[in-house]
């Protein structure tokens, strides 16, 4: 009996003060301190974890959306009350409010948390609240991580860096014109670079010895990658029609020697591409590390030029494992000249020589996006399958205007194909309730 009266303790209760924190830290601050109800053991345990999580958002008000500042800024003044009680280092902060108009009460957060051996801290603010960026921020030696949303970054004069920052994440955030200059070379351990519509300096370049990560997304800045050795993973999106040339295709590629994943957009291909000749017989140095490419945005429909620079990156990565290809969301121009429909698949045929596909020899994965039913789209989807032998997956994800008949007739058309893969699996994501063949 006395044994049964063990098995059935309360294990709650007796639980070490290690596994309780990780429990209490996989919950929000809020949450945490209800836990406080389960047992007297608990009570004061959620003022000494390590990681304190605050967030509202505005959209949580549906009927009654006036009192979002006011439920906003109360969020603030319960997290001084958080921290006035809190007892022992704070490694990980993170705070999420949305539809506060003014930042007053955050400066005084960051001057505590600068002193707790801050190790991760993420704010992400609204539109109608930019909070500029308190210096006692430059005082936590140890941080590691930073993710910032609409902020004003501006370091002062006397910051020496972060030493132990290794990502750095900033999205909607003004910058100081020399932050790349000067603050970035001042954070030597970055691995993680991600910067989304950001204002400030008009000419990027990242000189960053540890780089393995880069996502930019925003206007016509100029990007250049320099002493970037160990960057594996690149993104580049536009979030405007018109672009400036970032920089050199060549020279651009030339920097990157350890580059495995790439995305870009077909805008910032093409600028890259301009002014650069004989680029249809691929970069004068291969791109042999390359195994995974997204070409974002790209029109099919476009002419003979512009489809060259696309043709040259395929025809520079001869050892790619998946090809991505997400179309132009918008419609195909009809009346193209039909020279140009079939642009992309001709050239890829007359490049590689004797139409063997040298170029996908390697390819395992195969994704068309946003598919809108056209000649050109069946011309290159026949070009891959008659030229990749290993092959074993096709996606065809179609355009939401494509109607479930035009999408039967296209997949018919492609299981008609001849293909020299063996193993081959075509795959495709409808928005109908109907199956096309497969």
């Amino acid at each position: 009996m006395k044994r049964v009266c063990e098995l059935g303790a309360d294990r709650i209760t007796n639980l070490p003060v290690d596994v309780i924190h990780r429990i209490l830290v996989l919950l929000t601050t809020k949450d945490a301190a209800k836990m406080a109800t389960l047992s007297t053991k608990w009570r004061g345990h959620w003022r000494t974890i390590p990681q304190l999580q605050f967030a509202f958002y505005e959209n949580v008000l549906k009927k009654d959306r006036s009192r979002s500042n006011e439920i906003a800024t109360k969020l603030i003044s319960n997290i001084h009350k958080v921290l006035l009680v809190h007892d022992g280092p704070i490694a990980k902060f993170q705070l999420s409010v949305d539809g506060l108009m003014s930042c007053d009460g955050i400066d005084q957060i960051i001057y505590y948390l600068s002193n707790r051996g801050l190790q991760e801290l993420a704010l992400d603010f609204s539109a109608s609240c930019i909070y500029k960026l308190h210096s006692s921020l430059f005082n936590s030696l140890y941080l590691n991580s930073l993710s910032l949303s609409f902020c004003e970054f501006r370091q002062p004069p006397w910051v020496v860096g972060f030493s132990k920052l290794t990502c750095l994440s900033l999205a909607q955030v003004t910058l100081s014109s020399d932050f790349f200059e000067s603050f970035l070379l001042k954070c030597p351990m970055v691995q993680n670079l991600s910067l989304t519509s950001c204002e400030g300096p008009s000419n990027h370049e990242i000189v960053v010895p540890c780089l393995k990560k880069f996502f930019f997304f925003g206007g016509s800045q100029k990007l250049h990658f320099k002493c970037t050795p160990l960057l594996e993973v690149v993104s580049i999106l536009s979030v405007h029609e018109k672009v400036d040339k970032p920089a050199d295709m060549v020279a651009l590629f030339a920097t990157l020697p350890a580059l495995k994943r790439v995305a870009i957009d077909f805008k910032i291909l093409e600028c890259l591409a301009a002014g650069v000749d004989n680029l249809s017989t691929g970069l004068p140095t291969p791109l042999h590390q390359l195994k995974f490419l997204h070409i974002c945005y790209l029109d099919l429909g476009c002419s003979l030029k512009k489809a060259r620079d696309f043709v040259c990156l395929i025809m520079s990565s001869p050892n790619l494992l998946e090809l991505t290809i997400e179309l132009d969301r918008k419609q195909l121009n009809q009346r193209a000249n039909k020279a140009a429909t079939s642009s992309i698949g001709t050239l890829l045929k007359a490049e590689s020589g004797d139409g063997s596909g040298c170029c996908l020899q390697h390819l395992r994965v195969f994704r068309l996006e946003f598919c809108h039913g056209t000649q050109v789209e069946l011309e290159l989807v026949r070009f891959v399958l008659a030229t990749a032998p290993l092959l074993g997956k096709l996606y065809i994800t179609p355009h939401r205007k494509w109607g479930p008949n035009k999408a039967s007739k296209f997949m018919q058309e492609v299981m008609q194909y001849q293909r020299v893969s063996k193993e081959i699996k075509i795959r495709y994501k409808c928005f109908w309730d109907c199956d096309p063949p497969s």
